[in-house]
């Protein structure tokens, strides 16, 4: 028998095993791209640098590098502001069109999950539309990602009203529960929507949601804004004076609920906004759920331009996340789960990580170094806990008792102090000089 012809049966034999094989068997990576904050109308020939958004230069980049680490991903998850701060209202719906194109040029047959973010709005940062025409313009855009294989047939028309919707993974009993949380934002405005309860009604539908998930299913819910505490701003700007949620306490609390809630079966949560690669762990024993929080492309907040691939196993499980990020005019990874001792991204795994990073120094430098894209700073040995305690604290009393104000934060206080005493003094003075003068 010819050489060549052996080799053909037995390629054409590999290839009709891995055809029989369930979907989900072969291990290909799930990408998660968030923060793209993209803007066309910066004409820079260079990529994006430090402290600005996403160019066109930089977005090429990004496309080559996703299609070099997984030319066929069965999942792209993109949780939101797909366009640049401060964008233009006039342009925003058919910027995120042609985005719409242009990722499906990259990838003609992923399936995508998106949800939009506080900048993506025709009306202004931190507006939830609904009902507009911005929505309906980009639910028909991409639908064809989305609904690839008739994954959500009900795409354009749920997310033309509130930009939500469901839509199945290619996973067994796995489906993708994602909602536009913008309106239970603390910077939430009604304009757009036109009202102020937006945010009751939409944590309403999503239990329902979630409720009538047929017996046996799971669900992973993805959405922009995270729930609980902004460490970088209650560390670097409140020093530590204030806790700054990213929520409504309301908001938050029936959030949190309804993740918590064994009945609906989240068995994970995928956020933006943040810029950086961490995690976080809701709930109480017995039932918890592990949140990844992406990180960003756009490098606007002094991190390098990243993305994540998902080693997802056939149960659901993420076994591992690796962050890949462009430094140095070139693309590299950074970390990923299994290279700080994760062996998945599971409740358990990611509990035993938090407890090593509260005593292991060197392992807190590392995992800083990782959260910003591989770039040092924004962590630092005296400002730490602000982001360890964000990971499991939710509520205020418990981020602040978590997270004691900084030194300088002490020092500001005493000043305030003092500043204030003497202000009371002087004004006391003013007025018994007046009295013995009359």
């Amino acid at each position: 028998m010819h050489p060549k012809s052996t080799c053909g049966r037995r390629f054409l034999a590999v290839g009709l095993l891995l055809a029989l094989l369930p979907s989900g068997a072969i291990a290909s990576p799930w990408l998660v791209v968030s923060d793209v904050h993209y803007s066309p109308f910066a004409r820079r020939a260079a990529p994006s640098p430090e402290g600005k958004d996403t160019n066109e230069t930089l977005l090429r980049e990004l496309f080559r590098e996703m299609r070099a680490v997984d030319p066929n991903p069965p999942v792209v998850i993109m949780p939101g502001d797909f366009l640049a701060h401060g964008f233009p209202g006039r342009a925003a719906a058919q910027t995120m069109a042609r985005l719409a194109e242009r990722f499906n040029d990259v990838f003609p047959h992923s399936q995508f999950v998106i949800a939009l973010g506080n900048g993506d709005s025709a009306c202004g940062d931190y507006e939830a539309p609904l009902d507009g025409g911005f929505l309906r313009v980009v639910a028909r855009a991409w639908a064809p990602l989305v609904n690839r294989r008739g994954a959500s047939p009900r795409f354009i028309a749920t997310f033309s009203h509130d930009g939500s919707y469901v839509a199945s993974l290619p996973l067994p009993h796995l489906r993708a529960v994602v909602v536009n949380d913008v309106s239970a934002s603390v910077r939430y405005g009604a304009r757009c929507a036109g009202r102020t309860n937006a945010a009751a009604a939409l944590l309403t539908r999503l239990r329902a949601v979630l409720r009538a998930g047929q017996p046996g299913e799971h669900s992973w819910l993805v959405f922009h804004i995270p729930p609980g505490f902004d460490a970088f701003s209650t560390a670097h700007l409140a020093h530590g004076l204030v806790a700054i949620p990213f929520m409504r306490p309301g908001a938050r609390s029936e959030l949190l609920r309804i993740i918590d809630d064994p009945q609906n079966r989240v068995t994970l949560v995928v956020a933006g906004h943040t810029h950086k690669f961490s995690f976080r762990i809701s709930g109480t024993e017995p039932f918890r759920v592990p949140m990844l929080l992406a990180p960003s492309v756009s490098p606007i907040f002094g991190n390098a331009p990243s993305f994540l691939t998902l080693d997802v196993e056939p149960d659901g499980t993420i076994s591992d996340a690796t962050e890949i990020s462009y430094r140095d005019r070139h693309w590299s990874t950074i970390g990923d789960l299994r290279s700080f001792g994760a062996r998945a991204f599971t409740v358990d795994e990611l509990l035993e990580l938090q407890e090593r990073l509260a005593r292991d120094t060197g392992l807190r430098e590392r995992f800083a170094l990782l959260y910003n894209g591989g770039l040092p700073g924004e962590i630092t040995e005296r400002n730490w806990r602000s982001y360890w305690c964000a990971a499991t604290n939710f509520t205020e009393t418990a981020f602040r008792s978590c997270a004691p104000r900084s030194g300088t934060a002490l020092i500001l206080v005493a000043v305030g102090t003092v500043v204030t005493l003497a202000a009371i003094a002087v004004l006391l003075s003013a007025v018994f000089f007046r009295r013995r003068r009359t």
